[in-house]
């Protein structure tokens, strides 16, 4: 291989006068840059407004370098439609849209129950008192079935044949059979609206348009028409009303 340190040394020292020209032009050229500066510096200090001296002057303006106090400056910018453009249909999709928040319903409370019914009172009737218009129509005659909605009338039993007489004056106006079950059937009219009726006799002692007075025997106790033993079905109609007969006894 070659010695390239021989060669190094050979041409360090084939030219010598190239090299020295050579550094001879860059101490030249610093020079040159020294003094060319300080001149600029100079006249810089003697320009107003600001202004600097070329070349140094131009990159300390360009840069602040050598400012003295920075301008400083806030700029504020308000944005306002244009009146004359067209409205934006994005820009008006887009605003928002305040929705006002809904008010909760209050939670749903189960009305208090009814509060109870009261129970009926059981209130004694009060007794049945006769008027005394009326006489009892069989005597020794007994209730064996009272007045109901279902039994308008008194059923008084007794033996067979014994004597039935009229509750009070009056005139008959019916003695003879019934088909709706009463059998012989002997009734009287006694004025003021009311009317007596003796069902299921075994015989009749008076004819219709007979006047009678209270106490006067009219008929017999049997059992006719739809009939279960000798009584009498004895009824009382004021103003053509069926009413209890115990109220005028």
């Amino acid at each position: 291989m070659p010695d390239q340190r021989r060669r190094s040394r050979r041409s360090f020292h084939e030219r010598p006068a190239a090299r020295a020209a050579s550094h001879l032009s860059v101490v030249a050229l610093l020079a040159v840059t020294v003094v060319a500066g300080a001149g600029a510096v100079g006249a810089g200090n003697t320009v107003a407004d600001g202004q600097r001296g070329f070349p140094f002057g131009l990159i300390a303006v360009a840069r602040g370098a050598d400012a003295g106090t920075l301008d400083r400056r806030s700029v504020y910018f308000e944005l306002v439609p244009d009146p004359e453009s067209p409205p934006d249909p994005l820009l008006e999709r887009r605003a928002p849209v305040f929705v006002p928040r809904a008010t909760p319903l209050p939670t749903p409370v189960a009305p208090p129950p009814p509060p109870p019914a009261p129970r009926p009172r059981y209130v004694q009737p009060a007794p049945i008192v006769g008027t005394g218009q009326l006489q009892w129509p069989v005597p020794g005659g007994t209730i064996t079935q009272y007045y109901s909605s279902y039994h308008m009338a008194l059923d008084i039993a007794a033996p067979a044949g014994r004597n039935v007489i009229a509750a009070a004056n009056g005139t008959v106006t019916w003695a003879g059979w019934k088909n709706n079950g009463g059998g012989l059937v002997v009734a009287i009219d006694h004025g003021g609206g009311i009317v007596t009726l003796y069902n299921h006799l075994g015989s009749a002692a008076v004819a219709v348009g007979d006047a009678v007075t209270q106490g006067q025997t009219i008929a017999a106790v049997g059992c006719t028409g739809t009939c279960t033993g000798p009584h009498v079905h004895f009824e009382v109609i004021v103003d053509g009303v069926i009413v209890n007969p115990l109220r005028y006894l």
